[in-house]
C-alpha cells in the first residue's frame, strides 16, 4: 500500500511539472515572437530630432499623453450632460442657465455667498449623484423668489376709487370700510406698509376674504390667501431642512413666490384653527417671526436657510373668535371687528350682488326670475340662520336650479307644440278644410306653443 502512495505522488508531481513547462514554453514563444515584430519594425535616422525616444507603434497606445490640457484627470462627471466635462461650458446648459437667473435675481450678500457654494458644488457633481436633483432645485426656488421689490411697481389706486371700489363690493360695514381707508391713506403717505398687521374678525360669511382683495386692489399689488386652519406642524410654516426627500419651503415663502412680488398682499385665513402643542412643533409659535415687524425683515426659512426680508410683505389675518387666537400672536396684530348682517342688509345685498350672480352662473336671463324685497324678506327670516349671506347664496342657488328646469321643461313643451302645430298645417293645406277641422287644431297648438315658450 506504501508502493502505490508513493506512485501516485510522483504522478502528481510529473503532472504538475509538465504544465509548468508549457507554461514557460508559451511564455517564451510570445517574448521571441515580440522580438521579432521589434527587429522588423524600421528604425529612425539618427539626424532626426524628437525620434529617438519614441517607442514602436505597439507600445505607443499604452504610453501616450493625456489629451487633457496640463496632463490634468478629466472632470468628475459624465460627458455631454450637465454638470459632466462638456456640459459645464455649454451656455444652454443647466448650470449656466441657473448661474445666469441667479445673477439676475438680486440676491443680497449672504444668500449670494451660499448661492456661489453650491453652484461651485454642482459644476463639479455628476448628473447621477443622489444630491444633484436636491441641488438643482434648491438653486430653482433661490432664483424665482423675488428678493427685492419691483423696480416699477404698479403705483396704488387714488383713495377716492378705493372707496368707490370698496362701497360697490361691501354693503354697510361703514366702520370697517373707514378703517381700511384710513390705512389706506397711511400706506399712500409712507409709500410702504411696515409696521402694519390687520386682523378682520368677525362670523363666517361676511365678506373678510373680499375685503382683503379690495385692499391688495387698492394698493395695486398681487393677493394671495394662504389657509392656515388646521395646520399641526412648524415646518409647515417655515419650511423642511433640504436633508429631507420632497423637502420644500414653507406656506408663506410659497405664496411670496406665486406673487412674484416682495410688496404682495398676503392673507392668512382662519388663524384662530391653528394647532398648538404638536409633537412637530408650534405653527403658531412659527408664526410670530412672520407677524413680528421688528423681525420679519429676516425670516429664516429651513429650507433655504438664508434670511428672506417680509418686511414689505402686507399681512391681512382673519379669524372667527378671539379665544382661539394666542395671546402673543393677538399682540401682534390690530384687530377688526366686523359684525353680522341685519335682515334690511341681506336684503339689500341679495337684490345687488347675490341674485343676479346666481342667475348668471345658472344660464338664466334677468327676465326669468326676479325677486322682491317681500320675497326675500320672506326667504331671509324663514329659511336663514345666519350672521353672513352663504347660506342665502345657496338658497338663492336652489331656487335658480328650480327655475332652469321648469325653463328647460317648458322649452321642450314648446318644441312638440311648435311641431305639431306646422304638421296639422301641412295636412290643412293638402286636404279641403272643414268647418272646425284642421284651421282649429292648428291654432289650438299654435296657442299652446306661445304659452310654453313664455317666460316664468
Amino acid at each position: 500500500e506504501e508502493e502505490e502512495e508513493e506512485e501516485e505522488e510522483e504522478g502528481e508531481g510529473e503532472g504538475e511539472g509538465g504544465i509548468v513547462e508549457q507554461l514557460q514554453g508559451m511564455i517564451s514563444g510570445l517574448i521571441s515572437e515580440i522580438e521579432r515584430q521589434v527587429a522588423r519594425e524600421p528604425r529612425p535616422k539618427r539626424g532626426s530630432a524628437g525620434n529617438s525616444s519614441e517607442a514602436p507603434v505597439h507600445f505607443r497606445i499604452y504610453t501616450s499623453k493625456p489629451p487633457f490640457p496640463g496632463g490634468l484627470p478629466p472632470p468628475i462627471g459624465l460627458p455631454f450632460m450637465p454638470g459632466g466635462p462638456s456640459g459645464g461650458d455649454d451656455e444652454d446648459g443647466e448650470v449656466p442657465t441657473l448661474e445666469r437667473r441667479l445673477r439676475a435675481a438680486g440676491l443680497p450678500a449672504e444668500a449670494e455667498e451660499v448661492v456661489t457654494r453650491e453652484l461651485r458644488r454642482l459644476r463639479r457633481m455628476s448628473p447621477m449623484h443622489s444630491e444633484y436633483s436636491t441641488l438643482v432645485d434648491y438653486l430653482e426656488w433661490m432664483a424665482e423668489l423675488p428678493w427685492a421689490p419691483p423696480e416699477s411697481p404698479q403705483p396704488p389706486v387714488p383713495l377716492s376709487q378705493a372707496r368707490a371700489q370698496l362701497e360697490e363690493d361691501h354693503y354697510a360695514m361703514d366702520k370697517v370700510k373707514q378703517r381700511i381707508l384710513e390705512f389706506l391713506a397711511v400706506c399712500h403717505l409712507r409709500g410702504d406698509t411696515k409696521g402694519s398687521i390687520l386682523c378682520m374678525l368677525g362670523p363666517p360669511g361676511i365678506g373678510k376674504t373680499s375685503l382683503g382683495k379690495s385692499v391688495a386692489a387698492a394698493l395695486g399689488r398681487p393677493f394671495h390667501r394662504v389657509s392656515v386652519g388646521g395646520i399641526h406642524s412648524e415646518a409647515e410654516v417655515r419650511g423642511h431642512r433640504r436633508t429631507y426627500v420632497g423637502a420644500l419651503p414653507g406656506l408663506i415663502l410659497q405664496a411670496v413666490k406665486k406673487c412674484g412680488a416682495a410688496n404682495c398682499v398676503i392673507m392668512l385665513d382662519e388663524v384662530d384653527k391653528l394647532g398648538r402643542n404638536s409633537y412637530n412643533g408650534d405653527p403658531s409659535s412659527a408664526l410670530l417671526e412672520v407677524l413680528d415687524p421688528e423681525q420679519n425683515g429676516a425670516f429664516r426659512d429651513h429650507f433655504l436657510a438664508v434670511p428672506f426680508n417680509l418686511s414689505q410683505v402686507l399681512f391681512i389675518a382673519t379669524a372667527n373668535e378671539m379665544e382661539g387666537i394666542p395671546r402673543p400672536l393677538r399682540d401682534r396684530m390690530e384687530v377688526i371687528e366686523l359684525t353680522g348682517y341685519t335682515v334690511d342688509d341681506k336684503v339689500a345685498i341679495a337684490a345687488r350682488h347675490l341674485l343676479p350672480k346666481q342667475v348668471a352662473l345658472h344660464g338664466l336671463s334677468p327676465g326669468q326670475l326676479s325677486l322682491g324685497e317681500e320675497e326675500l324678506d320672506h326667504l331671509i327670516s324663514g329659511y336663514t340662520r345666519e350672521a353672513g349671506v352663504r347660506e342665502l347664496e345657496r338658497k338663492l342657488g336652489a331656487l335658480c336650479r328650480a327655475i332652469a328646469a321648469n325653463v328647460s321643461e317648458a322649452g321642450e313643451a314648446a318644441s312638440e307644440a311648435a311641431a305639431a302645430a306646422a304638421a296639422a298645417a301641412g295636412g290643412a293645406d293638402e286636404g279641403a278644410p272643414s268647418e272646425g277641422g284642421g284651421g282649429s287644431e292648428a291654432a289650438a297648438a299654435a296657442e299652446a306653443a306661445t304659452a310654453a315658450a313664455a317666460p316664468i
